[in-house]
């Protein structure tokens, strides 16, 4: 399920992996087993054993603890 800026959802028929071999070359990155999301439109990430993140639109993503440290480097760089 895709998650768009305008609320809007979009059921995609791709693996979450080949989503994300698809938005290498954009500002997105894979911060847990089943979240892939836009670093721009991070709001806020909320520190714990892996943490979460809050978004532009208000919802929250799942960290997960393997993939915090690639997340804290990249949103120190944006």
């Amino acid at each position: 399920m895709l998650f768009l800026k305008d609320k809007r959802k979009i059921i995609a028929s791709r693996s979450l992996k080949e989503m994300e071999e698809i938005l290498e070359d954009y500002p997105f990155i894979r911060v847990h087993h089943s979240h892939v999301v836009n670093i721009n439109e991070v709001e806020k990430y909320i520190k714990g054993e892996g943490g979460y993140l809050i978004m532009s639109d208000g919802s929250s993503v799942n960290v997960s603890r393997s993939k915090k440290d690639l997340l804290l480097k990249k949103l120190s760089l944006r």
